[in-house]
């Protein structure tokens, strides 16, 4: 037992012991905040319409060690101004904002950059979560110990098609109601299975649930670039690195087709070149970060799979289709 040579000995030493348990106190629940947060991202660009149903469907989530980043790209309408009610709220709720309009990718690149959590889960600002869809991806990580987990999502329509502004030809494609479902189970991606991961799961980067060390450690980002399908580039680097993946059947994601987003109104020609623009990227990727032999063989997967033929290297006549598509939709105006 320490001796004390007078009462004012005794009285420092107490006030030390109580600022050290208030500093340990503090420190652990910092670290216990941190532990386990997910960090949901939505990139916002002219979403008024809907951004009230997809915060709703985040801040209502039964998970609660969340913080809400929401990146302005400059958008013209008051999707801000919404965010901005919501976040005076909720305090988890954070905006960060562009100079510049510079596309879906690089907001998705400054939230996880700005982010504090131990997860990374993006949204597009014009879909909705199911309310308990987060807690039931944490819990599937921590009994996994998955790199990734994905859930199933369903498309849905909002509005009529409007007869003069969407082509038949892509109503058709795109105006349906469906759930896509994925059997649950845990899956190491390798060498033998990689080009099965490209066609099998949907390449978007919604409805994942991606540890964020991950992704830092082997240096997984969008493309630096405004183009369309810059997700799918997003989810080839991540296959590319062999994570272990854990696959639910349940529903998390509502998707919106939304017929009047940048997507749904790019020429097809457009999306032609700006796949093969992430292509590049994507192979790029492979040469500056693994060794040859595996960047070739990657290369020789990916060129020789469905998606590559189907999407990524349309045949002649598929091209031929898409100037069609074109005209028919600059005379439809």
């Amino acid at each position: 037992m320490r001796r004390f040579a007078n009462r004012f000995d005794i009285i420092h030493y107490f006030k030390n012991c109580l600022f050290i348990l208030i500093i340990s106190l503090f420190c652990f629940n910092v670290s216990a905040n941190n532990e386990g947060k997910v960090s949901v991202i939505i990139p916002v660009y002219n979403v008024e319409k809907y951004i009230r149903e997809c915060l709703d469907s985040v801040i209502n989530q039964t998970y609660k060690n969340l913080e809400i980043i929401c990146v302005d790209d400059c958008g013209t309408d008051n999707s801000v101004k919404i965010i901005e009610e919501y976040a005076q709220k909720d305090r988890r709720i954070k905006i960060f904002r562009h100079d510049k309009n510079m596309g879906a990718g690089r907001a998705r690149n400054t939230g996880v950059q700005n982010s504090n959590g131990e997860y990374i889960f993006f949204l597009d600002s014009d879909d909705y979560l199911n309310l308990d869809i987060i807690e039931l991806m944490v819990r599937n990580q921590n009994e996994t110990g998955a790199d990734v987990v994905v859930s199933s999502f369903r498309n849905f329509v909002s509005e009529k098609i409007p007869n003069k502004k969407i082509p038949k030809v892509k109503a058709k494609l795109k105006a349906r109601d469906c759930i896509k479902s994925l059997r649950q189970k845990q899956c190491p991606i390798n060498f033998d299975n990689f080009q099965d991961s490209l066609i099998s799961v949907f390449c978007a980067v919604w409805g994942k649930l991606y540890k964020k060390n991950f992704l830092i450690e082997n240096d997984i980002w969008h493309i630096n670039q405004n183009i369309y399908a810059e997700d799918a580039g997003f989810w080839l680097k991540v296959l590319s690195n062999f994570p272990l993946v854990f696959y639910m059947n349940n529903i998390g994601v509502n998707y919106r087709m939304n017929l009047y987003s940048i997507t749904m109104t790019l020429p097809a020609s457009k999306c032609l070149a700006d796949l093969q623009i992430m292509l590049k990227d994507f192979f790029q990727y492979l040469d500056q970060h693994f060794e040859k032999d595996k960047a070739e063989k990657l290369k020789e997967l990916t060129t020789n799979s469905r998606l590559y033929k189907k999407i990524l290297k349309p045949s002649i006549s598929q091209s031929i289709l898409f100037l069609i598509i074109d005209i028919l939709e600059f005379f439809s105006e």
